[in-house]
């Protein structure tokens, strides 16, 4: 190994100590509680080392949700890839595909939640305003393009696909913040069965009537038929 990558790898792996650290104190103390002197000792760097790799803590954090949406991003488009295969589930594939961004990481789930509200928006630096926007807009994207799909292929009812795909994707981001609530406040989630119930009722409302077994649409002047 040259000077060159070992250097590279070694910096790669202090990152990855930091961005561990200040997720560490995020999950036990709460957002406010990180300050880069934290990080620092938690993950044994200097703070003149950590000041290296990152101005601030926001900086830190949104590394973290960005490998976290990264990973998302990679599952959406193998789905998109691969939806003529998964033509007959294709809601079912899709809702998997969040169920698995949330459990892969479900701190670094949080924290995408956390930082997508508006008033932390509103207090990010313009370069990292602009780093969460592009991240969203890569996964909504690929959302749009599934859901226009199942759409256009008559797999889903007749509808704006960009408003049916923030439907779905809101049900499902609802259903985990409020389970996620429920644990921390009384040790008690009800996620799967909730989540296994939200299917079954999207389900029912968003597949084309030709797909249900007698299932019948009210027609009418709507962003949906």
């Amino acid at each position: 190994m040259g000077i060159i990558e070992r250097r590279k790898r070694e910096r790669e792996a202090r990152q990855e100590l930091a961005v561990g650290a200040a997720m560490g104190i995020y999950d036990k103390e709460g957002y406010h509680a990180i300050t880069m002197e934290k990080i620092a000792e938690k993950s044994e760097l200097s703070r003149a080392a950590l000041y290296l790799y990152f101005k601030n803590k926001e900086e830190i954090m949104v590394s973290a949700i960005a490998s976290h949406a990264d990973y998302f991003e990679s599952i959406l488009q193998e789905l998109y890839d691969n939806r003529e295969h998964f033509k007959e589930v294709l809601l079912e594939k899709l809702w998997e595909c969040f169920q698995k961004f949330y459990k892969k990481d479900q701190l670094a789930f949080t924290a995408w939640l956390y930082f997508h509200q508006t008033e932390m928006l509103g207090n990010l630096p313009e370069e990292l305003r602009s780093v969460i926007h592009g991240l969203g807009a890569k996964v909504v994207g690929l959302q749009h393009k599934i859901v226009r799909y199942g759409v256009e292929e008559k797999i889903f009812i007749k509808c704006d696909y960009r408003a049916l795909s923030e439907v779905i994707w809101s049900s499902f981001l609802g259903i985990a913040y409020v389970e996620r609530s429920k644990e921390v406040l009384s040790n008690k989630s009800h996620m799967a069965i909730t989540q296994e119930a939200a299917l079954k009722v999207l389900s029912r409302g968003i597949l084309n009537a030709s797909r249900k077994d007698g299932g019948s649409e009210k027609r009418g002047k709507h962003a949906c038929s």
